[in-house]
């Protein structure tokens, strides 16, 4: 017996809008199952049914001593924004681990900005990381291309490394 292809494992560009929210509301899911809220009040505190994020979750989830909890790392897909040649970009990754590092990329930016730790961009100088497409990607280590970068964004109303739709 065939199943329907889920071909926006691949690529969440091919989910509409009311998916692409619903995947995102299950990746807070996540979040908040990865920190201890148990999977059926993570759900209601979003406000998404325990189905829908089952089904987008999926293999994240496993069940122990009939709880449902989420597994470590994971192989979903996040569309994320890193800096790149003096550009922003926003990329699909796929699984956890790499979200992590673009995550820790943008607190080292932060530490920079804020003075704490001028080196911290140095650990990302040969670093890179590939998308979904397998395209490799080179983090900005340039502080004042990063800072212009930022300059010529608008100011949003909280920042996120994750774009919205």
């Amino acid at each position: 017996m065939k199943t329907k292809s889920k071909t926006w494992q691949r690529n969440l560009d091919l989910l509409t809008a009311t998916q692409l929210s619903k995947y995102d509301d299950s990746l807070e899911v996540l979040r908040l199952v990865r920190h201890g809220t148990s999977f059926s009040k993570a759900t209601k505190t979003v406000g998404i049914s325990s189905t829908t994020a089952k089904k987008f979750l999926g293999s994240s989830l496993r069940k122990k001593e009939n709880r449902i909890v989420a597994k470590q790392n994971d192989s979903l897909i996040r569309q994320l924004r890193i800096y790149e040649n003096g550009k922003e970009h926003f990329i699909q990754v796929r699984g956890s681990k790499t979200a992590k590092r673009i995550a820790q990329y943008h607190s080292s930016i932060g530490r920079v900005i804020d003075g704490k730790e001028p080196n911290a961009l140095k650990a990302f100088e040969w670093d890179f990381i590939l998308d979904t497409k397998r395209k490799s990607h080179h983090f900005e280590t340039d502080i004042k291309k990063i800072l212009a970068i930022l300059e010529k964004r608008e100011e949003p109303e909280f920042f996120t490394i994750y774009r919205s739709s």
